[in-house]
């Protein structure tokens, strides 16, 4: 009796590793196959499930939508080996190229952050809109550094809780800034304004280029039929690609960092220039894992907190400052900016549209 029992559940356990294994869909370039890593992945509930790892892949049962910077958003209703993507067609904004006259270029924008945290016991999904500017030099100035981190010029946002064991939803738009990973979204800080170009190998016609370190890619550069992308991996560096940053340590939180990726897409120009005036819209994803004492008793978890989060960043005004003028401008804690959906932002999922809609946000794409 105890043997067979014993293979029961080594049979039971096997058809869940086979069904595990089958789970895990690769979301790839409908063009050349080439994996896309950074994608992010949305349940039925518009709730954040995953982020495509180096390999371009990601567990999560169907059905689910997928979205990647520079690329069409798809759904995946059953499950599949690959999900491939179709580059995006943009419709370019006019740019003005005035540098000369002015030394620091101030960057409006529209922001999404899609949040979701799970514990032991519950789930959270948060969707938040925000105005945001950033203070970005054009040449080298000796008294003013910019600003490259963004500013909240205005914000609206909406959160869903799933409690374990109930099957209602909880909706609120209390602020929930605890939750935001907003600030880590920089812009790539260009050296005395110099912001740099792409690879000559990919200006040639190479569709793809990787920059590798000895424990992986560090940057990778694609070319698409409208934009240049770029992508830049903070944790390649890292043992294990892993990081606990000691700034969290000392505030007596320990986070582990899993996925820690920024993406930008430029408009082409005729020198491969990747420039803040020619950006097309910048994406950051990041996987982390909140443990020890705080975590668990902040939010009730007997295990580590799993925190994700996905930011799309689109410029909709640009503008030239002194560095004076630039400086003053930081000064200014009454700032606010309208909100402004640019043409070429990634519709919402039906899901996070309904979800917007309900707390009466105006999101028209």
């Amino acid at each position: 009796m105890h043997m067979m029992q014993y293979k029961l559940y080594l049979t039971l356990a096997c058809a869940a590793l086979w069904h595990c294994a089958e789970a895990r869909t690769i979301v790839a370039d409908s063009a050349d196959n080439a994996p896309l890593v950074a994608a992010s992945v949305f349940d039925s509930r518009g709730t954040l499930v995953a982020i495509t790892d180096t390999a371009g892949g990601f567990d999560a049962a169907p059905p689910v939508s997928v979205r990647c910077l520079g690329y069409e958003p798809a759904t995946m209703s059953s499950l599949t080996d690959t999900l491939r993507l179709t580059p995006a067609s943009y419709e370019l904004p006019g740019m003005t190229v005035n540098l000369a006259e002015r030394d620091v270029l101030r960057l409006i924008c529209y922001a999404r952050e899609y949040m979701g945290l799970t514990t032991s016991r519950d789930t959270a999904a948060v969707f938040a809109e925000y105005m945001v500017d950033y203070m970005l030099p054009v040449k080298k100035l000796k008294k003013y550094k910019g600003r490259y981190t963004p500013r909240i010029l205005n914000k609206r946002s909406v959160k869903r809780e799933l409690h374990a064991g109930e099957e209602s939803d909880c909706l609120t738009t209390e602020d929930d800034s605890f939750l935001s990973w907003l600030q880590l979204a920089g812009l790539y800080a260009g050296k005395d304004g110099d912001y740099g170009t792409l690879p000559d190998s990919i200006l040639s016609g190479k569709g793809s280029m990787e920059i590798r370190s000895k424990s992986g890619v560090v940057k990778s550069y694609r070319l698409l039929p409208q934009s240049y992308v770029v992508i830049s991996d903070a944790l390649a560096g890292k043992k294990d690609h892993r990081w606990s940053p000691w700034l969290f340590k000392m505030l007596g939180l320990t986070i582990v960092f899993n996925e820690l990726r920024g993406s930008s897409a430029y408009a082409p120009t005729p020198n491969g220039s990747l420039h803040p005036e020619n950006l097309l819209m910048s994406t950051f994803a990041l996987e982390a894992e909140g443990r020890g004492k705080f975590f668990r008793k902040a939010l009730d978890s007997t295990s580590p907190v799993i925190m994700k989060s996905f930011i799309e960043i689109y410029p909709v005004d640009r503008e030239y400052l002194t560095a004076a003028e630039a400086r003053e401008a930081d000064k200014d804690e009454t700032a606010q900016a309208e909100f402004a959906v640019p043409a070429q932002a990634i519709p919402l999922d039906e899901a996070t549209q309904r979800l917007a809609e309900r707390a009466r946000l105006t999101v028209t794409r």
